[in-house]
């Protein structure tokens, strides 16, 4: 599938930025979907600095509709994605002036999990605007780290690429660690 969106994306110059968004948004809206695998394939087609903008664009995309459906949808859609009480603790102690940067702490090591804080910031009383702006400021960083660092690794050679995809996947599995996430969120 990789070799297949990376041909498509340079067969289809002119369009090939609206479909990676388009993609990378779909890995967003539905959580099970990896976006790190389509984040390879951008960093391939469009570099480092294209590719970072195009998929940033594509992760706000996602994070703003799940947000939709959950402020539309509410709890029958919503708890099939993320576990409900846990939303609703965690509004309950945070405070309306806290909500913003306690979410920018929450984005900012959690993206493995970033679909489902989306879900979870749709059921809580937070302002779109609010949400956007903690999300972009808690995700970018993460995301030009990943463009940046994997562009150079791919333009090194094979061996810096595999390299980096190791180094990535460990990390993942680092901070996407439940204890992690819950000792960060107590912090907050």
């Amino acid at each position: 599938m990789q070799e297949f969106l990376v041909q498509l994306l340079s067969d289809y110059k002119i369009v090939a930025p609206f479909i990676f968004i388009i993609v990378r948004s779909t890995s967003t809206i539905i959580p099970p979907i990896p976006g790190i695998v389509f984040d390879v394939i951008g960093i391939i087609a469009f570099g480092k600095i294209l590719g970072f903008i195009y998929a940033e664009i594509g992760v706000m995309l996602g994070a703003m509709v799940a947000f939709w459906i959950a402020r539309t949808f509410r709890e029958p859609i919503v708890k099939r994605i993320t576990f409900l009480q846990k939303v609703q603790e965690w509004e309950s102690t945070v405070s309306e002036k806290k909500k913003f940067w306690t979410l920018v702490a929450i984005r900012l090591p959690t993206s493995p999990i970033f679909d489902y804080v989306s879900y979870a910031a749709g059921l809580t009383k937070i302002s779109p605007s609010k949400f956007f702006f903690s999300s972009l400021l808690g995700n970018a960083p993460i995301m030009f780290l990943i463009y940046y660092f994997g562009g150079i690794s791919f333009q090194k050679g094979i061996y810096y690429a595999v390299a980096f995809l190791v180094a990535l996947f460990i990390l993942l599995i680092i901070f996407g660690r439940k204890s992690f996430i819950k000792r960060l969120a107590k912090r907050s």
